[in-house]
């Protein structure tokens, strides 16, 4: 009897080990961290210009160690092909990567698969692939993905999770991959250019260490996308959301319920890995804000530094109710991105974002930091 139990005992653990897999087995286990990020892909420019940050105290901090300190646990990158300006270059990435790891926190690779910004309105081709056969950007996507993904690995700073294009909604590298207006019925071509990333990636990550993820800009809207790739089987692990009121639906119950949809009905982890809410409509420079009327923030959070800490309370205990534990986190865009020196910042014309940040106009650290340090 004892020999009984004792072998049940052993079949149970399989079990529950097995289970922790997705089918396919070299699929990453499933996520146990809760992931608290920060989009740091400003700080290898703006460390050219000493950005004097500070603690709430008003002492100096150095950037990366602060954040960890605060409980941040993961950093996304973005990474463009050939930048024309040099930032977020591959060397960038691979240089910010090793203070990443040596600090021993979680790394997000965001490939944006152009030479310059992405997203649902605009995804260009990088110029060296723009005018190529369907089959020869294949071959590139897969070749470029690989290598990247290989300089990584070699360093050992392979990412936790890569993200395989930058709110793609409207799909990505157009005219090839767009599934928006005339382009309804190109999802078989994004669905081919996703999969031989995907592809790219899997070859090297062989211990199975790497999640990936697809992301849409949209809480509300994301759904259909999802539907849409259901036919095509493709293997990723993640949805990746963006989620900024300005934009979006201001109603909390709609957020929270469009994620548990999401949940349910496709049965991936679900990480915000776009989040932002500003701390004042005031500005710090000569350039207007994304957010500047009260009309484009949540009622329920005013537009001051308690407002921000509780909105982001709110996100990260609505990311924990989704059902059967999809959501694996946050991850805050360019929280450091502030104008200093009146209106001096990455350029002469200062930033949009600077009322967005975790950092007020005199650079101290706000409240929000504090919602950071949640198990």
């Amino acid at each position: 009897m004892k020999l009984l139990k004792y072998v049940l005992s052993v079949i149970i653990l399989v079990l529950v080990s097995c289970s922790k897999k997705d089918d396919n087995t070299n699929s990453p286990m499933v996520t146990e961290t809760f992931y608290k990020g920060m989009d740091l892909s400003f700080q290898s420019e703006l460390e050219d210009y000493n950005v004097p940050y500070k603690d709430a105290n008003g002492n100096a901090v150095e950037l990366l160690d602060f954040v960890k300190s605060k409980g941040t646990n993961l950093i996304r990158l973005k990474l463009w092909h050939t930048p024309q300006d040099g930032q977020n270059s591959l060397e960038d990435v691979k240089s910010y990567a090793q203070r990443i790891k040596t600090k021993e926190m979680n790394f997000l690779l965001d490939f944006h698969y152009s030479d310059f910004w992405a997203d649902p309105g605009t995804q260009t081709p990088p110029a060296a692939w723009q005018n190529l056969e369907i089959e020869d950007l294949k071959a590139a996507i897969y070749n470029y993905t690989k290598n990247v993904v290989q300089q990584l690995k070699a360093q050992n700073t392979l990412p936790e999770i890569i993200q395989i294009g930058n709110e793609t909604d409207s799909g990505f590298l157009w005219d090839y991959g767009k599934v928006w207006n005339e382009f309804n019925d190109n999802w078989v071509n994004y669905a081919d250019l996703v999969t031989e990333a995907i592809r790219a990636v899997r070859e090297v990550d062989t211990e199975g260490k790497v999640k990936i993820m697809l992301h849409h800009s949209s809480v509300e809207n994301s759904i259909y996308f999802f539907n849409e790739l259901q036919t095509y089987n493709l293997d990723f692990d993640i949805i990746g959301l963006s989620y900024y009121p300005q934009f979006q639906t201001k109603d909390l119950d709609v957020v929270a319920s469009k994620l548990n949809t999401l949940a349910t009905t496709f049965d991936k982890e679900i990480l915000m890995v776009e989040v932002a809410y500003p701390f004042t409509l005031q500005w710090n420079d000569n350039l207007t804000n994304y957010i500047g009327s009260i009309n484009q923030t949540i009622p329920e959070f005013a537009p001051t530094p308690q407002g921000q800490k509780a909105y982001l309370e709110w996100l990260i205990n609505t990311i924990k109710n989704i059902p059967n534990n999809k959501g694996i986190g946050f991850c805050y865009w360019a929280p450091d991105w502030v104008a200093f020196n009146g209106n001096e910042t990455t350029s002469t014309n200062g930033t949009s974002w600077e009322n967005q940040c975790v950092f007020d106009f005199n650079l101290k650290a706000l409240p929000i930091l504090d919602a950071f340090n949640t198990n």
